[in-house]
């Protein structure tokens, strides 16, 4: 999995790439975590255009960060959800909590 980020005003873009499994949420786990807390920010945004798959282990990362970001007053955002994670998404009602942005 790839994981490139970049600060935009009080937004933090994180631009996530291939599988968000279990073995490639070890490898980023720490890295976003790490991100949270050195900056304020607003909202964190992971830009999902390059995500071939989604599992139980990848939503789970998502709740994670959520909920860490949510204890810092910011906001989760979804971005370019593809197809197979948004049906993931969808099924975990994820979305009443976590919107997706264009």
């Amino acid at each position: 999995m790839g994981l490139e980020f970049k600060v935009v005003g009080d937004n933090i873009l994180v631009t996530l790439e291939g599988d968000i499994d279990d073995f490639e949420v070890r490898a980023i786990r720490d890295d976003v975590d790490r991100l949270i807390e050195k900056y304020h920010m607003k909202s964190m945004t992971f830009d999902m255009k390059n995500v071939t798959f989604v599992d139980s282990t990848g939503l789970g990362f998502l709740l994670g960060r959520y909920k860490k970001l949510r204890a810092k007053r910011a906001e989760l955002l979804l971005k370019n959800v593809p197809p197979q994670a948004d049906k993931v998404f969808r099924t975990s009602g994820i979305y009443s909590f976590v919107p997706i942005i264009d």
